[in-house]
């Protein structure tokens, strides 16, 4: 121990001296800091046992000279001996604290030593990584200007990325994979602007019939003007549309075809397609690829089908627009555009188109019918022509064309009454006639050969049996037979033929097309509609008869003999057809009313009235032919009568032979007889009384069950005379379904008719 340490320990001890009770240890802190930061605690604990033992020399010296004062001095140095093992004990705790605060310390200092070498490594990996998220941000950046469709600032970003950025990151994987790339992110700018292009000269192919109809239509109101202009000056009579004096003298000529209140086609992505492709160096590829899209879009307006057949020349105006369109499209890039799309080529494809133009017009002639038609084509071929020479194509090879329209002529008749004849059949309410004055009778009746019928009332309003189909297609008839024979007339080389193919026209006409559409219409739930066809193909069969006689008065006189329409005949079987429908549709209703049936076959009493279900099921037929079926004839009427009736029977007697009915008894035959005897009554009373031979099987069913004499059916005469209709099989299933009491309940005669049943029975299995 130090010097001043000494001096320090004994200042402390005399402090104790004087203040025993207080235990004022304050002073041993700095100390006891002291020893402990410079590591001499065993130094301190040898100097404090030789103070001690220096202290208890003293003390015994102070003893032996003074023992009062020597007790007095052992009490105070057993206090500061207790306070001397006090101030041990908080020193150890002290020790131990200090211990516990140091380890702390020493930890805190690890982990903030190894979070600033984190932190260092972060700090260069962030300066790192936003050098990598610059490069790969321009390269992003990259995408989003190719989605919004800036591809020149694209290369150009791609440009300065290659050049300047990825040289400052080379030396990382990424950079050198990202530099690789390059070509592919050019070419995909190249794709992507390319995609543009062809999906605008797609709308500009959705355009183009657009465009043509206003450079057709412009050139409308040109010749519009013209003619007035040659109106007020006739020496302007030899002058065209779109010769340099026109032109001149048409102050209203500035129009922008491509863009107006109408169309705008915005040439954009082609120039900017042009424009990258530049840029990349591949213009020549371009070039030569715009020529093969356009090429195949030209294909693609010739390959679009069209017709004249109904009369409708808006296929066909479509066609000659977009034709105009197309090329007027290719009129606006050549004389907008430089070393690009030269007019030779341009031409050279008019050149390949034109010769297919001609052939698609005049292939389509052929299928146009209708007169008036003709003088729109001429006019549209006309506007049509004059609009391409207006715009500098060749269009000699079209001189030709103009002329074949009017060799069409014959062909066209014959088409457009087969139209008329389609829309009155097709359109028909196919429900009576109404006519509501003398007038429009007599007009019906000229149109169609019409004579008196019974069936129609007198007096106006009144209905006439057919619909409005029937007179209609006989007055086109009449017309076309008329104008058909017209047309013939002038050409001497249609004579042996045109008596023929007058005949076979209107065997088509009326057996494919009235025939087939009449037909077709009996697939129909509506009975009404069925009857109304029934009833018009009577009248159409009647019509073929005056067909023939009108054909031979129109004939040519050379030819002579009968002329017979197939037609006819083809009439009587449809409406043998559409009887049969109506046999179905009846029949199908009374199956309706069957399942409401509900027989018990083994009751324990006697019904007094037919069954409800029947009561309906006669009411409806009575409704049925009293009003859907009133204007058919009473043959066709009974006939259904008896079919239905027929039906209705054959269906009561499967439902009693049927294996689900296990049981019967006379209280069951007894009330079906009930039921049969109703049906035959109104049967009847009906206009053909043998309708009621249809419930003879039935009734002989019931007469049979309801014998005492069951074994009479063994009996070939009996069996003739009374049970004809019953075949053996369905007498032994009657019989052994029958049972009424127990056998030994039963009265007499009721067990004598049991056995004579079950005698019956082994008999007839025996015979089979």
């Amino acid at each position: 121990m130090s010097a001043n340490d000494q001096q320090q320990l004994q200042n402390l001890v005399f402090s104790a001296e004087l203040n025993v009770e207080n235990e004022n240890l304050e002073q041993l802190g700095p100390i006891i800091k002291t020893i402990y930061d410079t590591d001499r605690q065993e130094t301190f604990l040898e100097q404090l046992a030789m103070f001690v033992r220096k202290k208890e020399g003293e003390i015994e010296r102070m003893c032996n000279s003074n023992y009062q004062e020597f007790i007095q001095s052992v009490d105070q140095l057993l206090k500061v001996r207790q306070g001397t093992v006090n101030l041990k004990n908080k020193i150890i705790d002290l020790n131990y604290d200090v211990q516990n605060s140091g380890k702390k310390v020493a930890s805190k200092k690890k982990e903030l030593i190894q979070t600033r070498r984190i932190q260092k490594n972060i700090d260069e990996a962030v300066e790192t990584l936003q050098l990598c998220l610059h490069v790969l941000d321009m390269a992003n950046r990259v995408n989003h200007l190719v989605e919004e469709r800036k591809y020149y600032s694209a290369l150009r970003t791609l440009e300065e990325l290659r050049t300047v950025h990825l040289r400052k990151a080379i030396q990382y994987e990424f950079a050198k994979h990202l530099q690789e790339s390059i070509p592919v992110m050019q070419h995909d700018v190249k794709n992507a602007v390319t995609k543009e292009m062809k999906e605008w000269l797609f709308k500009v192919r959705q355009v183009s019939g657009e465009v043509g109809k206003i450079a057709m239509e412009q050139m409308k109101l040109r010749q519009e003007r013209w003619k007035l202009k040659v109106a007020q000056n006739p020496d302007l009579r030899s002058v065209p549309v779109s010769s340099p004096i026109e032109m001149v003298m048409n102050e209203e000529n500035e129009f922008n075809i491509v863009n107006n209140d109408q169309v705008h086609i915005d040439f954009k992505p082609l120039y900017q397609c042009l424009h990258i492709y530049e840029e990349l160096g591949k213009r020549n590829e371009f070039k030569s690829n715009y020529e093969e899209d356009r090429r195949s879009q030209a294909n693609l307006v010739l390959s679009q089908s069209f017709t004249l057949r109904e009369g409708n020349e808006k296929g066909f105006e479509s066609f000659l627009q977009d034709i105009v369109g197309f090329f007027v499209v290719e009129y606006v890039i050549v004389h907008s555009t430089q070393n690009f799309r030269s007019q030779t080529e341009v031409d050279n494809l008019w050149d390949s188109v034109i010769a297919k133009v001609v052939k698609i017009i005049t292939e389509s002639l052929d299928e146009c019918h209708d007169p008036k038609l003709f003088l729109q084509i001429k006019f549209s071929l006309f506007t049509f022509i004059q609009t391409l020479e207006d715009y500098g194509y060749n269009v000699h090879a079209f001189t030709d064309l103009i002329l074949t329209v009017f060799q069409r002529y014959s062909d066209m008749l014959k088409q457009r009454f087969l139209e008329d004849f389609l829309q009155t059949l097709l359109y028909d309410d196919y429900m009576p006639m109404p006519i509501s004055s003398p007038a429009e009778y007599e007009a019906v009746v000229d149109a169609c050969w019409f004579k008196e019928d019974h069936r129609i009332s007198q007096g106006y309003p009144r209905t006439l049996p057919f619909s409005q189909a029937y007179p209609s297609c006989c007055l086109d008839i009449k017309k076309f037979v008329d104008q058909y024979y017209t047309f013939a007339e002038g050409d001497s080389r249609q004579f042996s033929t045109v008596d023929d193919i007058a005949k076979q026209t209107l065997d088509n006409l009326l057996i494919e097309h009235v025939n087939g559409v009449l037909t077709s219409k009996l697939e129909s739930q509506n009975m009404s509609q069925i009857v109304q066809i029934i009833i018009n193909l009577e009248y159409f069969h009647d019509a073929c008869g005056e067909l023939e006689k009108l054909l031979k008065t129109k004939r040519s006189s050379h030819r002579g003999g009968q002329i017979k329409l197939k037609a006819a005949e083809e009439f009587r079987e449809t409406s043998k057809k559409a009887e049969k429908r109506i046999f179905e549709l009846v029949n199908s209703k009374i199956d309706d009313f069957l399942e409401l049936a509900d027989y018990d076959w083994v009751p324990n009493s006697v019904q007094v009235h037919p069954s409800f279900f029947l009561h309906d099921m006669v009411n409806y037929l009575t409704a049925v032919i009293s009003s859907t079926l009133y204007n058919l004839p009473m043959s066709i009427k009974i006939f259904i009568y008896f079919n239905a009736l027929s039906h209705l029977a054959s269906s009561l007697c499967n439902l009693i032979l049927s294996p689900s009915v296990k049981k019967i008894n006379a209280n069951g035959v007894a009330n079906l007889e009930v039921d049969v005897t109703f049906l035959e009554h109104f049967a009847r009373k009906l206009e053909d009384p043998n309708i009621a031979d249809a419930f003879l099987e039935l009734r002989q069913i019931v007469t049979l069950l309801q014998s005492d004499n069951v074994e009479e059916y063994l009996d070939p005469s009996t069996r003739n005379r009374k049970y004809s209709l019953l075949k053996p099989t369905d007498v032994i299933n009657l019989f052994d379904k029958w049972q009424d009491q127990p056998l030994l309940a039963m009265q007499p005669e009721e067990r004598v008719k049991k056995r004579a049943m079950e005698s019956v029975v082994r008999t007839l299995r025996s015979s089979t």
